[in-house]
């Protein structure tokens, strides 16, 4: 499977989210992406499949620890 190099169009609604910081935003549209397009809906499967990802940490962390 080809790997994503940019977001969904189904990603592009979250901008539009007052009650995320910018850095979550791009971590919520990573999510967002990789539930759609990636074969393994983990968070290692999304940040090896979605390029712009910027780490399986990074987007783990967001998924726990942001409320």
């Amino acid at each position: 499977m080809f790997p994503v190099t940019s977001f969904l169009p189904c990603a592009e609604p979250i901008d539009q989210l007052a009650c995320f910081s910018t850095r979550q935003k791009y971590h919520a549209k990573t999510y967002v992406t990789g539930l759609v397009a990636a074969s393994k809906k983990t968070a290692q499967g999304i940040s090896n499949h979605v390029l712009p990802a910027k780490s399986e940490r990074a987007l783990n962390k967001f998924l726990t620890e942001y409320n």
